[in-house]
């Protein structure tokens, strides 16, 4: 968002009035509106009931003081402002800073690994744990290779359609071509049947498993009677 926030700072009418990146931020700064401190809504504590969080009178949910969303950005004949790029999706905020490489690094990742649905300005807390995973995943793509490190995710594909499961099995490829460690805990044949090695646990769940069933190239657990794993990745992999 810090490439975002500049291109802002840039706009002739912000230059016009000395405003700064940081006057783009909802995070500090006096740009965000007073009334909610820029989150966009109130939080009110209910006694015996969940807390409810209201749509801010002040700024209708927009973050930003009035004048500070009179600041528009003008790009490729479209036209947002700070608002309006929060609430778009990531794959339209790719066409919205189409040409513009910066932005588009930072973007194009979170297109990988399937997330492209999501909002600029959504959340962390109401992401799902998966989704918070491939953000994570998404900002070390993002960042200058090391080939020296290992990433550790827990059911990545919980929730993803087949095709974004598929995208996140060649980002993952893409990590481990490039000499790092994907250590993934799941239960997805697609993703089990391309792993380089299996450690199987069972052969129960609860207090019947924990134990290791078969360990192996996905040939050698498919090929194990024990294995429940085995007996499902058998069928996949002839």
């Amino acid at each position: 968002f810090n490439a975002i926030r500049k291109l802002f700072a840039q706009a002739p009418l912000a230059r016009e009035r000395g405003y700064t990146a940081g006057t783009f931020s909802f995070n500090s700064g006096d740009g965000r509106c007073p009334g909610c401190g820029g989150t966009g809504f109130e939080h009110v504590e209910m006694q015996f009931l969940s807390d409810v969080y209201l749509r801010c009178p002040d700024c209708n949910g927009q973050r930003f003081r009035p004048e500070v969303l009179e600041v528009r950005l003008e790009h490729l004949g479209q036209s947002a402002n700070i608002a309006a790029v929060l609430e778009m999706t990531v794959s339209e905020a790719l066409n919205f800073f189409k040409g513009l490489k910066e932005v588009q690094y930072s973007l194009q990742p979170l297109v990988d690994v399937g997330l492209e649905y999501v909002a600029l300005g959504q959340p962390v807390p109401t992401l799902s744990g998966g989704e918070a995973q491939r953000v994570k995943l998404a900002t070390e793509l993002s960042k200058r290779p090391t080939g020296r490190t290992i990433y550790i995710l827990d059911e990545p594909t919980t929730g993803l359609h087949t095709a974004d499961v598929h995208k996140l099995i060649d980002v993952l490829q893409k990590l481990v071509d490039a000499g790092n460690t994907v250590v993934v805990i799941e239960h997805n044949l697609d993703v089990i049947k391309v792993a380089d090695h299996i450690i199987d646990l069972g052969p129960e769940g609860g207090d019947n498993g924990g134990k290791i069933v078969v360990c192996g190239t996905p040939e050698k657990v498919a090929a194990c009677k024990k294995s429940y794993t085995g007996m499902y990745l058998k069928k996949i992999l002839k």
